[in-house]
């Protein structure tokens, strides 16, 4: 790839290839990188704030604080990215693929998800606050102390996550699996967990005033 500069607002560089380049606070607001190459690109603080990213491979890429508010990332892939701090607020998120990425206190409110990986992803007190997302794959997912207060997580698979001191209230729970996950001290107030698989998973100390469990029973406030 020729040397574009960091100044690359609005460009058309879809399909092009960035293995490893050092884009550290580039500015690529509105540029269109759809199935671009990027593993292993730094774009740690880079404005990506409105970025088509559609189809792109953004495998092991370093995204630190960047921000990709009301970007495209349909279909793209971010395997092992690291995303910490990263805002994904507004985000078209489709297919996205999140697996073994840290995004560590990212932000995704407002994002768009649907068919979402996130197994082995470590969401550590990320924000997914009123996410949609129901189906989306967890399986042994960091959540400690992530926010998803009122989210929809129907029928999603949260298998040996980690969801200690996670903020689940309001959550939408129903036909969800949850076993062996670990929700101690998490807050499940008001949660639906109705035929919930439950099966191993730690509640010690778990707030469930209000919620409720999956045989239909629900808990006194």
């Amino acid at each position: 790839m020729e040397n574009l500069g960091k100044n690359l607002r609005g460009k058309d560089l879809s399909g092009q290839r960035f293995f490893g380049a050092e884009l550290n606070g580039a500015d690529l607001c509105q540029s269109k990188l759809v199935k671009a190459k990027m593993s292993g690109a730094e774009l740690n603080q880079a404005n990506l704030s409105q970025a088509d990213l559609s189809g792109a491979t953004l495998n092991r890429a370093q995204l630190k604080q960047a921000d990709l508010t009301q970007a495209n990332l349909t279909e793209a892939k971010l395997h092992e990215a690291e995303l910490t701090g990263a805002n994904f607020t507004g985000a078209n998120l489709t297919g996205t693929d999140f697996n073994g990425a840290i995004a560590e206190g990212a932000i995704f409110t407002s994002a768009v998800f649907a068919n979402n990986d996130f197994s082995s992803c470590n969401l550590t007190s990320a924000n997914l606050e009123s996410g949609q997302l129901s189906g989306a794959v967890f399986n042994n997912a960091k959540l400690h102390s992530a926010n998803l207060r009122n989210a929809n997580l129907e029928k999603a698979n949260l298998t040996g996550a980690d969801l200690t001191s996670a903020d689940l209230s309001g959550c939408r729970l129903a036909g969800a699996m949850i076993s062996k996950a670990n929700l101690q001290n998490a807050n499940l107030s008001g949660a639906n967990l109705l035929g919930v698989n439950l099966y191993s998973a730690n509640l010690t100390g778990a707030n469930l005033a209000g919620a409720t469990m999956p045989d239909g029973t629900v808990k006194p406030h």
